[in-house]
């Protein structure tokens, strides 16, 4: 039954508060947090259309040339993990790994420059999403079974995802166009300016991709709620059936 209650109350709380967050001078935490998802989506992306990546604070150096060795390796890491889960009748495993071959597949006929690019908030919506998602881990995993790390990736997926989708679905003026200095023009002005993208087709994907994100939780969080209310012992939901008619 508390299993339940958390799965009623964890996420949408958690998404609440980092939507106050946003609006006081915490936001420049949530900030922080968003940087390291947001530089770890544009190494990801590369690594994904195979460039190296090396993300770092700020700034993700990659390459401009794909390596077939890249592209090879991460192919063979993903289809080793999917068979590790096979072997261990991991279904799920075996699924995502599935689904990272296909990822892996489509990004490689992706424009690659533009695509890493985007994939910096792109990618901190999509990891800030994933990281919610682990709230839902098997209740045999390390995830579930510590109460720390299960909260904790809560929080900063939160954090993180509500950080840069509201950025995006704000007012243009808000928007970080403009030169990082020391480093290169930002991502908004590098994709308009460099890579051809009009304000409005930059705005429509990005907040197309945070509610694809928001839609795959939903369908996590009422997915959540029914297992867990299907786990609770008979006795209890009779329990509290009598509790309620007193």
């Amino acid at each position: 039954m508390r299993e339940f209650k958390y799965r009623i109350f964890a996420v949408p709380v958690a998404l609440l508060v980092a939507w106050l967050v946003a609006r006081t001078g915490l936001r420049l935490a949530a900030g922080m947090l968003a940087m390291v998802l947001h530089e770890s989506g544009h190494a990801i992306t590369a690594w994904l259309t195979g460039r190296w990546a090396v993300p770092m604070p700020w700034v993700t150096m990659h390459g401009e040339e794909r390596s077939w060795g890249i592209v090879v390796g991460l192919a063979a890491v993903i289809c080793f993990v999917g068979f590790l889960a096979w072997r261990a009748e991991r279904w799920g495993w075996v699924l995502a790994a599935g689904a990272a071959l296909l990822v892996q597949v489509v990004f490689l006929t992706l424009p690659a420059e533009a695509a890493i690019v985007f994939g910096g908030d792109g990618g901190a919506m999509v990891l800030g999403t994933m990281l919610m998602a682990t709230f839902y881990a098997p209740h045999e995993s390390k995830l579930y079974k510590s109460w720390g790390l299960r909260w904790g990736l809560l929080a900063i997926g939160a954090l993180s995802f509500v950080h840069v989708f509201l950025m995006w679905t704000g007012p243009y003026e808000n928007l970080p166009f403009g030169e990082i200095e020391g480093v290169n023009l930002s991502d908004p002005s590098l994709l308009t300016e460099m890579y051809g993208w009009s304000v409005i087709q930059l705005v429509d994907r990005y907040v197309g991709l945070g509610r694809i994100c928001l839609a795959a939780l939903l369908a996590l969080y009422l997915w959540g709620l029914v297992s867990a209310y299907l786990a609770i012992p008979r006795r209890d939901l009779e329990r509290q059936s009598a509790v309620a008619i007193r």
